[in-house]
């Protein structure tokens, strides 16, 4: 019966979050000019049409309400609060980029003092558990690689966030994935949280489905970044999971753009220059639609999840697991070559 109440309490988190926020974007979306920004095609989009851009700002918004509200009726962690400030600021950085776009060192600059503060709060000289190994690794030492590799994880969201319904599908799959869990880790405020994000998501995908009425925007992606990157260090240094489950969860978002970045710094290209390199942008290029390319690497976003939950509970398979995704992820890179040769 417990477990039973306790489904019950976290699927009407999930359906509260899609219903106030299907329902606020419901209303605004219409009155797009005024609340939105347009975001006006150009040669390296893949929209024809301008569409109004920032709808993460709604999820973000629901999400810090849910947010307040876990921390004043459930067990929570008052350094929960100060990382949900910081997510927040990640999206406020996107909320202004969206409306006057801010240069690549400014944006890089408010990233490293928000995740900065965000990985001093979580982390507290916890065991890293890496392919069935237990690591003790003092945060003198670790501060400033998880630094990077968390900006760089906030920016990879921001980067595969350009087709539509693409994020809005993986980061459902996976915060319902992390929620689910969080919840055998009997983490109930963090899963609670986690799938308000899959509600608000679910409720933005009705409007992002192809033919997009509005775009997540800096501020959602930016934000969504940050949510990632937070559960996952909490997930490895607070509550045991094997870091290389978190790899293989978010395989697909971290091997599209980081595969895109060394293609393009091979060939001399300007990295910081918007493109259409990415495989799911190659795709789309060269005649695919936008469903087919969400429904194709959303469905290689379920198997990474299937891996990853298996590694999740059997950590000692975490080496065999991820060299399994990782081929997987390669067979989709070779997908991609030969839909380009066929055209």
């Amino acid at each position: 019966m417990t477990h039973f109440i306790g489904f019950l309490e976290l699927f009407f988190a999930l359906l509260a979050a899609f219903l106030l926020t299907f329902i606020v974007l419901n209303f605004l979306i219409d009155r797009a000019s005024v609340v939105f920004p347009r975001d006006m095609p150009n040669l390296r989009s893949l929209h024809i049409a301008p569409t109004p851009r920032g709808g993460g700002v709604i999820c973000l918004s629901v999400t810090m309400l849910a947010s307040l509200l876990v921390a004043v009726f459930s067990s929570f962690e008052w350094w929960m609060l100060g990382v949900g400030t910081c997510i927040a600021g990640l999206g406020i950085v996107g909320f202004i980029d969206d409306r006057c776009p801010l240069s690549v060192r400014k944006k890089i600059l408010a990233q490293t003092i928000l995740v900065g503060v965000m990985v001093g709060l979580i982390l507290d000289d916890r065991s890293w558990q890496l392919f069935g190994e237990v690591f003790a690794l003092p945060d003198v030492f670790i501060f400033w690689p998880v630094l990077i590799l968390m900006i760089w994880l906030v920016n990879l969201t921001n980067f595969i966030d350009g087709a539509d319904g693409l994020l809005g599908v993986h980061g459902v799959i996976i915060t319902i994935t992390l929620g689910l869990w969080f919840y055998a880790l009997d983490a109930r405020a963090l899963c609670l949280i986690t799938l308000v994000v899959s509600g608000t998501l679910l409720a933005f995908l009705r409007f992002n489905w192809s033919p997009a009425r509005i775009f997540l925007g800096d501020v959602g992606s930016l934000a969504l970044g940050g949510w990632l990157g937070a559960t996952m260090l909490i997930g490895i240094t607070r509550l045991g999971l094997p870091a290389e489950a978190f790899v293989i969860l978010y395989g697909y978002i971290v091997f599209d753009a980081s595969f895109t970045l060394i293609r393009r710094l091979s060939a001399g290209n300007n990295v910081f220059l918007a493109h259409r390199d990415h495989l799911y942008q190659r795709l789309i290029v060269k005649g695919k639609s936008h469903q087919h390319v969400v429904l194709v690497t959303g469905g290689l976003q379920v198997v990474l999840m299937v891996l990853a939950s298996v590694n999740a509970m059997l950590d000692e398979y975490g080496v065999w697991l991820l060299l399994t995704a990782t081929a997987i992820l390669g067979l989709f890179t070779l997908y991609v070559v030969s839909v380009e040769r066929r055209v």
